[in-house]
């Protein structure tokens, strides 16, 4: 092997060792999850798992193979690209080291499971701006616990009632935000729940329904067609 060879193969070696040791961190806060993977089949679907949408299929062995755990950094890949991929956890001061699975990616890692299409999306004439972004004021649900955050979290972003399908419901879900993507048009917005409704799906402020309805279609049907994430705020 030529010394050119043998040069070009160490540095890609070190370039490796490099990516591998950044991709680590100590003293990480680790919390607990009811999973209960045994008595759910291990199944990625039935426990709402993040990761489920790409690695949900994969045969039970491996599955099963490690422990589960959700990821949210802070080093390391995020989103899609962490799920699948196994961690060696360890102890500080102990020899107790573990592999786990990486399940879900997210700051709000249960919030990040909490996705859904295709879902009906109406429209709610708040006025917002008019009434000073009063939750009190425009009868919103969220208002007893919420009508009293400042003016600046109240108008950070555009309003919506939430009624599902998927994710918290009545209180649990006030505050939290959304990101709205319509499935025609691609057009996005960023949400924040403030009511409840009745529809099976969403009833946003109409200058969110105006933003998001970019092809007018919305409108003209008297609803629209999206996908929702919840996000952090």
């Amino acid at each position: 092997m030529s010394r050119l060879s043998i040069c070009l193969l160490v540095l890609l070696l070190c370039a490796f060792a490099a990516k591998t040791a950044a991709q680590s961190a100590n003293n990480v806060r680790a919390t607990y999850h009811f999973y209960n993977p045994a008595q759910n089949g291990w199944d990625l679907y039935r426990v709402s798992a993040y990761c489920s949408t790409w690695d949900g299929n994969q045969p039970l062995e491996w599955r099963q193979r490690y422990g589960w755990t959700a990821f949210c950094g802070p080093a390391g890949p995020r989103g899609r690209d962490s799920c699948g991929r196994c961690l060696r956890v360890n102890k500080p001061m102990a020899r107790l080291s573990i592999c786990v699975f990486i399940l879900l990616c997210a700051f709000a890692a249960k919030a990040a499971a909490q996705t859904a299409s295709n879902v009906r999306a109406t429209y709610h004439y708040y006025y917002p701006e008019q009434n000073g972004w009063d939750l009190y004021k425009v009868s919103a649900y969220c208002s007893t616990w919420k009508g009293n955050q400042p003016l600046e979290w109240r108008r950070k972003y555009g309003w919506t009632a939430f009624c599902g399908p998927v994710g918290p419901r009545g209180r649990d879900s006030c505050g939290r935000c959304l990101r709205v993507t319509n499935t025609v048009t691609g057009a996005q917005a960023t949400v924040r729940i403030v009511d409840q409704c009745s529809n099976g799906g969403l009833d946003l402020d109409d200058g969110v329904f105006k933003q998001l309805d970019t092809n007018g279609q919305g409108y003209a049907r008297g609803n629209m067609i999206v996908n929702y994430a919840f996000v952090n705020c």
